[in-house]
């Protein structure tokens, strides 16, 4: 039995509708990103579709005697939330990296309240405050979510690298500053070698990053795009552009008016009006291009 017999069976008893349907598909897209998640953390398929099976059994036991909505409400969130996501191992990393930060921060503190030496402060930060932060970006790429899959750690490892040579070149500067060198020329060469080839690399790879949006968002997008199309191609949009202008210049006008005479207690009900009208309008050919 495959993930698509699975869910056809799990609302077997339900009679179809549109919106059922698309939930179906919402949710056979999430099922089939967790399948590629599992495959890509090393499992066969074999494997990786029986962790997914027992999952989606797991949570249809729970769900079984819900009504319809609830139903889904429990697949939603147990495929959507970034909770389901994070292993203990990955919440433990999580916790440690910001007992690190706390640690530092108030290290830094008594270093500062101790010697009265902004030197000592920074040198504190830039141990307590570099690392844990790289260690965040590194766990924020990697991590899956409901929205993304995670990056490869081979390229993670790098950006962290990056980033805590950037952060640590930073902090660098005014310790010596305030420190040794005294001079803010001999401070700021520091960057040449810290900050500049941590800056490139960055930019490398922000540039040649891979779009790691799972296939259900990429399908909203697709939808979004299709319906901004429509939107342009009816004239709605360009309606709503000169009437939106309309409206804000006279609540502009409205508003210098109402200070020019000092009644300036009331000037914001032109800006809010427009606001509200504004959105009135949008909600309008909104629906009239949908």
């Amino acid at each position: 039995m495959d993930l698509k017999e699975f869910i056809n069976n799990a609302f077997g008893k339900y009679e179809e509708s549109p919106e059922l349907i698309d939930f179906k598909e919402e949710l056979l897209t999430n099922l089939e990103d967790r399948l590629q998640s599992l495959e890509a953390s090393g499992l066969n398929r074999d494997k990786a579709l029986k962790e997914i099976k027992t999952e989606f059994a797991d949570i249809n036991k729970i769900a079984e005697e819900m009504s319809l909505a609830k139903k889904k409400e429990v697949f939603e969130i147990q495929y959507m939330s970034l909770r389901s996501f994070v292993t203990k191992k990955q919440a433990a990393i999580y916790t440690v990296l910001g007992v690190l930060v706390a640690f530092g921060m108030i290290t830094a503190g008594l270093s500062y309240l101790g010697s009265g030496k902004v030197e000592a402060l920074i040198g504190v930060l830039m141990v307590f405050l570099a690392a844990p932060l790289a260690g965040f970006v590194y766990m924020g790429l990697t991590q899956e979510t409901a929205t993304r899959n995670p990056m490869r750690p081979l390229r993670a490892t790098i950006y962290a690298i990056a980033t805590f040579v950037l952060i640590f070149g930073a902090l660098l500067v005014p310790m010596l500053v305030f420190g040794e060198a005294k001079s803010l020329e001999g401070a700021l060469a520091v960057l040449i070698p810290f900050a500049l080839p941590s800056i490139g690399v960055l930019g490398f790879l922000m540039i040649t990053e891979a779009d790691y949006r799972k296939a259900w968002v990429l399908k909203e997008a697709e939808k979004h795009n299709e319906w901004a199309k429509n939107f342009e191609a009816s004239g709605n949009a360009q309606t709503f552009g000169i009437m939106t202008a309309a409206i804000w210049i006279l609540a502009i006008g409205a508003f210098i008016f109402l200070l020019i005479l000092k009644l300036w207690i009331y000037s914001w009900i032109p800006l809010v009006v427009a606001l509200a009208v504004m959105m009135f309008l949008l909600a309008y050919y909104m629906r009239k291009s949908s």
